[in-house]
């Protein structure tokens, strides 16, 4: 299995646009780089699209203030990319019952949801939201059970929540990942699956992804190990809040549904 983080490609990505910036307090970092072509999606092995990488090593040590200072920085690069307006349907991937897999239900389950407010109160941007587990939980496909509800709902946007991979430990829980390139849920297990992104949906799909998993980088040994130091749990519950947070802030703050444990 290959690492889903943009920075760590074996291509020269400093030759090619990409540069982290490291102006931002708390040792905060942030990297961006769009691909374009094929031939730069083969060099980098990576999809057609916009990536943000924000790395904040200290999210977790040090308090509110470098929470909310994280929150708003994710909030500023996610409004790149997703317009308020219309019905928009956000998605938690992976393995609810696995905790490193459970960043996207745990999203979910802090999201407002306002699709079914619309009609008690004007002006409610319409939310949806669903996690529909794994395949071998399911035994659905998880890009068909999307697909088959974007055809029901027609959504405006679908915003993907999901666990990553990396190489380097000291990313685990504390880099947030924004791509438009979409995502292959199962990629690493099932051989076949299809993407999940505007080409296979037919509508615009944003990425939000925190690497929890450790992976190989050895192609004789490609497993994936699921690293769960024993604050994994605050760990994955730390940065599914800060998403919610950053998504209920972009689609609620003018009708002021917004509560922000962080300020």
């Amino acid at each position: 299995m290959k690492s889903d983080m943009i920075d760590e490609s074996d291509a020269e990505l400093l030759k090619n646009g990409f540069n982290l910036n490291d102006k931002f307090d708390y040792s905060i970092e942030v990297g961006k780089l769009s691909i374009k072509t094929e031939k730069e999606a083969q060099k980098f092995e990576k999809d057609i699209g916009e990536y943000v990488i924000l790395n904040s090593p200290k999210v977790h040590l040090l308090g509110a203030d470098c929470k909310a200072y994280t929150k708003n920085l994710l909030i500023k690069n996610l409004k790149n990319f997703i317009v308020p307006k219309g019905k928009i349907l956000v998605v938690g991937l992976g393995n609810p019952e696995l905790t490193a897999d459970s960043l996207g239900s745990r999203v979910i389950n802090h999201l407002y949801v306002t699709g079914g407010l619309k009609g008690f109160k004007r002006g409610l941007l319409d939310v949806c939201a669903f996690s529909p587990d794994v395949y071998s939980n399911t035994g659905i496909k998880t890009q068909e059970f999307i697909e088959a509800i974007c055809n029901k709902i027609s959504p405006n946007l679908v915003i993907i929540i999901d666990s990553l991979g990396t190489y380097n430990e000291m990313r685990l829980a504390c880099s947030f990942q924004i791509s438009t390139a979409g995502i292959t849920a199962g990629g690493a297990l099932y051989e076949g699956n299809k993407p999940i992104s505007k080409q296979t949906l037919g509508v615009e799909c944003v990425v939000i992804g925190v690497p929890l998993m450790l992976v190989s980088k050895n192609p004789k040994t490609p497993l994936t190990d699921v690293l769960c130091p024993k604050n994994i749990d605050e760990h994955v519950k730390t940065c599914a809040r800060l998403i919610a947070d950053s998504l209920n802030e972009i689609f609620h703050r003018k009708n002021k549904l917004v509560h922000n444990i962080y300020e």
